[in-house]
This record gives structure tokens, C-alpha cells and sequence, in this order.
């Protein structure tokens, strides 16, 4: 009995690594397009930070593709945004930044992606933003 569990358990190891390794070769970001140019997304990503930490959420909006400006309104992002900005007060500086590219599998659209960490006073915000093929942005996430 005590070998069959030590089996069953051998299993379970194994299932789970292959698991594991699977999800994690899944969610792997690509490399960025060629059709993208990495300091352009950068300098675009900065630009939307720039306009968040002013509270100038039209500004961002106005940076957006149609879909995100037919779907977020000024004070829908200043009810997400300023709580935010409230909690961790002054900008300082973007610590960390990482660039890369996406697919959409459907459509066969491909996206730029950036991945911003802004220092502030009281702590950070992480910023994922999203650009389109003519770098209007197609999502701007905060957390």
C-alpha cells in the first residue's frame, strides 16, 4: 500500500512540473514587431504617464484607439486613476521598464506592450499599456 501512494505521489509531482512549465512557456511575452520602434513606444508610454500623474485623463483618452474612447469617459478614469494618486502622492521617477509584443491570435494583430513601474512618495504604480499598430493605445491598466 505505502509503494502504491509513493507512486501516486510520484505522479502528481510530475503532472503538476509539466503543469508548471506549460503555463509558464504560455504566458511567455514575444519579442516586439518590427513594426513597432521600442524608444517610440517608450517615449508614448512616458507621455500617458506623464498625462496620468497631471490628472489629464482626457489627454490619455485622446491618445486612444475608438474603442477606448468610445468606452471610458474622463470621470470614469479620474474614479480608478485618483484614488491612486491620492494614496501615493508625489511622482518621482519610472524604475523599471519592459517592452514587448503580442499577437492577437484571431485577428493576427500585433501589439506593443510596456510594463512601467512608477516610483512616488508613498509606494509605486505599475502601469501596462498597451499601443496598436499606429500607436494609439488600446489599454491602460493601473495597479
Amino acid at each position: 500500500m505505502k509503494k502504491i501512494l509513493q507512486k501516486k505521489n510520484w505522479i502528481r509531482v510530475v503532472c503538476g512540473l509539466c503543469f508548471l512549465i506549460i503555463a509558464l512557456t504560455g504566458c511567455g511575452s514575444q519579442p516586439l514587431s518590427d513594426q513597432f520602434d521600442e524608444d517610440t513606444v517608450k517615449e508614448s508610454a512616458e507621455q500617458a504617464v506623464a498625462y496620468f500623474n497631471e490628472r489629464d485623463y482626457q489627454a490619455i483618452i485622446d491618445m486612444g484607439d475608438d474603442v477606448l474612447k468610445e468606452n471610458i469617459t474622463v470621470e470614469n478614469f479620474a474614479a480608478q486613476c485618483d484614488p491612486y494618486l491620492d494614496k501615493c502622492g508625489e511622482y518621482q521617477e519610472i524604475e523599471k521598464t519592459i517592452v514587448f509584443g503580442s499577437t492577437d491570435k484571431s485577428t493576427e494583430t500585433e501589439y506593443a506592450g510596456i510594463v512601467m513601474i512608477g516610483k512616488y512618495e508613498e509606494g509605486t504604480i505599475q502601469f501596462t499599456i498597451g499601443f496598436d499598430e499606429d500607436m494609439k493605445i488600446v489599454q491602460f491598466l493601473i495597479k
